[in-house]
């Protein structure tokens, strides 16, 4: 019996210990998951403000004018050689099945290709061991976020090396599988993303709509301009799949550490009533050795 009652009050003093490293994990997880979607909500503010000149230079130019290079793509899809899948996976814990449904629609995605072969580019190491024992042959990247902060510089860099590459015929499409946010704040699905051909539209002006005052000045081509908002846009678009898949990761990990933080409470609860219980009968047995030693009680 103290051999058990040892073994429990052992677990419970282990457990009392884990349980406040549960709660702030929790709190990290949360937060990060916030300060993700904050940052989310001033990408969109910055990208309206893109949206509001490339209004302006609509007003400028003719509708037919308005072709950019991502959107001729007849003569160069002929000579692509391949189609790139980027996956945004995890480099933190405690998101086991969040990575493993990545690896698993990668893995569908690479045996569906048939006209291109499809590079599969990941980010992450913890995805990267998940596509491994998957089988799935990619080019490892670094992790694309540090907390709820994207790493701009090195996705900026992974976007004019695959513009640069549709550009010159190498890549026929540039797609993106991460977490994405459907609807709800807190309902996120692996999701396949276009990227590239970019698919950004200009928000016309309507007729009976009244021309900013004073108008502005637009310097260089108009068509030239317009280009380069496209190309800002599909950045910042994805900048926006990266901070989805923050968020998500997040909210998963928050998930498991909130089942993990009622499992723990119950089983400290267990636990707790097994020392008293044990403690009882420890009690028991030594008034009932007491007893018979003095002779108030018979010895059985």
């Amino acid at each position: 019996m103290s051999e058990g009652k040892d073994r429990a009050a052992s677990r419970l003093e282990n457990l009392r210990a884990i349980e406040p490293l549960l709660a702030s994990l929790r709190v990290l997880s949360l937060s990060t998951m916030q300060m993700a979607m904050n940052r989310q909500q001033k990408l969109d503010q910055y990208a309206e403000r893109f949206q509001a000149v490339s209004k302006e230079v609509t007003r400028r130019v003719s509708k037919k004018d308005i072709i950019s290079k991502t959107s001729q793509p007849e003569l160069r899809r002929s000579a692509a050689r391949e189609e790139v899948l980027a996956v945004i996976g995890s480099s933190r814990g405690i998101v086991g099945q969040y990575n493993k449904n990545l690896a698993r629609m990668a893995k569908e995605a690479l045996d569906q290709a048939e006209e291109l072969p499809l590079r599969v580019v990941a980010f992450g190491n913890r995805v990267q061991t998940v596509l491994r024992q998957e089988n799935v042959p990619f080019r490892a990247m670094e992790t694309l976020s540090a907390g709820s902060i994207p790493n701009y510089d090195s996705a900026a860099g992974m976007i004019r090396e695959w513009k640069h590459g549709f550009e010159e015929g190498g890549i026929a499409k540039v797609r993106v599988l991460s977490f994405k946010r459907q609807g709800s704040a807190d309902k996120y699905l692996p999701t396949f993303t276009e990227l590239l051909p970019g698919k950004f539209k200009t928000i016309a002006y309507a007729e009976d709509e009244e021309p900013v005052f004073p108008p502005p000045i637009i310097e260089g081509d108009p068509i030239l301009i317009f280009e380069e908002i496209e190309s800002h846009f599909t950045a910042l678009s994805f900048y926006r799949l990266i901070l989805d898949a923050i968020a998500a990761e997040n909210l998963f990990r928050f998930r498991l550490l909130e089942e993990a933080k009622e499992n723990t409470s119950n089983l400290l609860d267990e636990l707790a009533l097994e020392v008293q219980a044990n403690r009882r009968k420890e009690i028991t047995q030594q008034l009932q050795e007491l007893l018979v030693g003095s002779g108030m009680l018979a010895q059985r």
